[in-house]
């Protein structure tokens, strides 16, 4: 009797799809299609807050050592030319170079970067025009024995819909004071 059934066909059942088939197969297509745009939406937005994030480390970073540097090679501050523990701050820094030649060195905030100029020739940006400074602090340290100056820095940028601030410290102590 299976022989029978077997050699019998339905000549209805190899028409082909029928129209709720195709319209299952189509939401299914949706579905998968939906989810797919937004997985690479989210990871657009990972990639952009990774980008802006390590633009602004990168930036904050080489500014920060920058100034530890020449304030580590510094003999002493200029305090009458320096504005501490304001918002933005101002550094000068004084000191003499490998050939004894005595240098001042100033670094400040213009246009949202740091700045840094050396005998009051043409500022250079420590800081990068993708990131902005938001916050630049300088304090002056001192005792009997030393003089140190302590920064705090914070960068700030937007990258579409992101938003993101790092904040940086540092501390140094000039090596002509002690």
């Amino acid at each position: 009797m299976l022989a029978i059934f077997l050699t019998i066909k339905n000549p209805q059942n190899s028409r082909g799809v029928t129209l709720i088939e195709t319209i299952l197969y189509m939401v299914f297509l949706v579905l998968i299609v939906g989810v797919i745009v937004q997985m690479v939406i989210a990871i657009g937005g990972v990639y952009r807050n990774i980008k802006l994030t390590r633009e602004l480390e990168s930036s904050g970073t080489i500014a920060m050592e920058s100034m530890l540097r020449e304030i580590r090679n510094a003999s002493n501050v200029v305090v009458s030319e320096s504005a501490f523990e304001v918002n933005p701050g101002i550094l000068m820094i004084a000191g003499v170079d490998e050939n004894l030649n005595p240098y001042n060195i100033a670094f400040n905030i213009s246009s949202d970067v740091v700045q840094v100029s050396k005998n009051g020739d043409t500022p250079v940006a420590l800081t990068s025009s993708s990131g902005l400074v938001s916050y630049l602090l300088f304090t002056h340290v001192t005792n009997a024995n030393s003089e140190g100056v302590r920064i705090e820095l914070e960068m700030s940028g937007t990258s579409g819909s992101t938003s993101k601030s790092e904040r940086f410290y540092g501390f140094a102590v000039l090596r002509g004071s002690y």
